[in-house]
């Protein structure tokens, strides 16, 4: 997911006719590079804290590091948030393994209950459950597919790994939320800041 940190038209020559009318003209772009890349690390800050906040995702499945950010310049006064990575496994939240006779459980959500993961389907259960692939050491929680078999063991039921959500989609709802609305405001806070210390000078 990116997200892209730049003002509004209106804010921009609003501040733009101030500093001119101070005589300040030509500070205009050092005063939006700077407001622009102090919103843009105050972004990456609250996506990470509030997606760990809000999910249950491992410490060390989602890092701070994790959120890329291209920092706006003088000649390009945008800066870019970005946050990309595959689909995880359901394992990389909380969770925890299958019992002789439960099956595993998993939480996503912060605010949620741990849920057991169990398919019910034409009178038959599907367990899910904590394996570790032989050959890659990849470990996952898995389920078995109804009426569905082995592509290269006919005889053998189908068994697939239980998937949630990348940290690019978590932070994309965290930051539909509970980012978005006020990013302009953040913006227009920290250009009027950085505009004040140039009048000043």
């Amino acid at each position: 997911m990116i997200f892209t940190i730049e003002p509004v038209q209106a804010t921009y020559n609003a501040v733009e006719k101030r500093l001119e009318d101070m005589e300040k003209g030509n500070s205009m772009r050092i005063v939006m590079q700077r407001a622009i890349n102090e919103t843009a690390t105050d972004t990456k800050n609250r996506l990470h804290s509030e997606s760990r906040r809000q999910y249950t995702i491992k410490a060390s499945e989602f890092k701070k590091a994790d959120i890329k950010k291209t920092r706006a310049t003088e000649r390009r006064l945008e800066a870019v948030v970005r946050v990309s990575g595959p689909t995880v496994g359901i394992r990389k939240y909380k969770s925890r393994k299958n019992s002789k006779y439960k099956a595993a459980k998993a939480m996503v959500l912060t605010s949620s209950a741990m849920k057991e993961l169990e398919l019910k389907k034409k009178g038959k259960s599907y367990k899910a459950f904590l394996a570790t692939m032989p050959q890659s050491g990849h470990e996952g929680i898995f389920q078995r597919v109804p009426e569905k078999t082995m592509r290269g063991n006919p005889k053998r039921q189908a068994i697939k790994e239980l998937m949630s959500l990348s940290k690019a989609k978590a932070s994309e709802m965290v930051y539909e939320k509970e980012i978005s609305k006020d990013r302009q405001g953040e913006l227009r806070y920290r250009m009027l800041k950085h505009m004040n210390a140039v009048i000043g000078e």
